[in-house]
């Protein structure tokens, strides 16, 4: 029984370690549908991320620029709201709303299209589930896609590396909690196995030990490839027309007989950084690695 009940709780302890610590995974407060044609509550932006007390005075200022068609005017607010460390999807949203607003008019500035994506992708990172905000995502990148073909560029896509896609399909306390869960299975098992005699019980043991040591594999190996994932890496957009990739020395990519598979990285990719070198940010998008000027990208800030 002692070898047993030893088994089990090296096995809990071994997925203590995976879960992330309660300061890092911070929930996100509950806010509003992002909309340019509603001010959010005063309430529901004071339990934001901490910013200066003149941020909700600032957030509605920017929205009632959009309203009145002050683009520049918003991005500005809605800029220094995230200069201050203001965090709202809210306000992600709408600083994309801006940004989509100022493109399609005379007075587009490159790179528009781009921070809209990066915005909107920020907004799905503070609240996941957004269906307005993902719907409006793909629009942007729709229009970037057609803008590129209107231009004689072909539009370019990365998949993702099968590591990282496998990661992401759940989210990681998910993949934690499922192998906590593998973990109890197999302690219930191997107790069950060693208490008992007969055989239904034997049998249900022998069920609940298989089961929960492929559980506790599975869920725990992909929680650590997510915990290392996000902590190893920080999403980034691209905010230039393209972004050359460059190799370590700064010099622009090669491509020889259709390797690497691309060279530059069109506006609105999302990319992930995984180091830096001076003013160069070594990213990987899809399957493909290199460096780029970090001007060129907008870092996404995260839950």
């Amino acid at each position: 029984m002692s070898r047993a009940l030893l088994l089990g709780l090296c096995a809990i302890a071994a997925i203590a370690m995976l879960l992330p610590a309660p300061a890092a995974r911070a929930a996100t407060p509950a806010a509003p549908a992002a909309s340019a044609s509603a001010v959010p509550a005063s309430s529901a932006l004071a339990t934001a991320s901490p910013a200066p007390p003149d941020s909700p005075a600032l957030f509605r200022q920017g929205v009632k620029a959009i309203q009145r068609g002050a683009t520049d005017e918003a991005i500005d607010d809605f800029e220094l709201l995230a200069d201050r460390g203001f965090v709202h999807p809210d306000a992600s949203f709408d600083r994309a709303v801006a940004y989509v607003d100022r493109s399609r008019s005379h007075h587009a500035h490159p790179g528009d299209l781009g921070r809209a994506a990066a915005a909107l992708e920020e907004t799905l990172l503070l609240r996941p589930g957004d269906s307005q905000a993902a719907h409006a995502l793909v629009r942007v990148r729709e229009e970037i896609a057609r803008r590129r073909s209107h231009e004689g560029d072909s539009p370019v896509t990365a998949t993702p590396s099968i590591g990282r896609a496998v990661a992401g399909l759940l989210p990681e306390d998910v993949w934690a909690l499922g192998a906590a869960l593998g973990s109890l299975l197999l302690t219930g098992g191997l107790i069950a196995r060693r208490l008992s005699r007969r055989p239904h019980v034997i049998l249900g043991g022998a069920i609940s030990v298989g089961v929960g040591t492929l559980l506790l594999a599975l869920s725990g190996g992909l929680a650590a490839a997510a915990r290392h994932f996000r902590t190893s890496s920080r999403p980034a957009v691209v905010v230039v027309d393209q972004a050359r990739l460059l190799d370590a020395q700064g010099r622009p990519i090669q491509q020889k007989n259709g390797v690497p598979e691309h060279v530059a990285v069109p506006e609105g990719a999302k990319v992930h950084i995984v180091g830096h070198q001076g003013q160069l940010a070594h990213v990987e998008w899809g399957t493909t690695h290199g460096w780029v000027p970090e001007n060129q990208l907008r870092l996404l800030v995260r839950p």
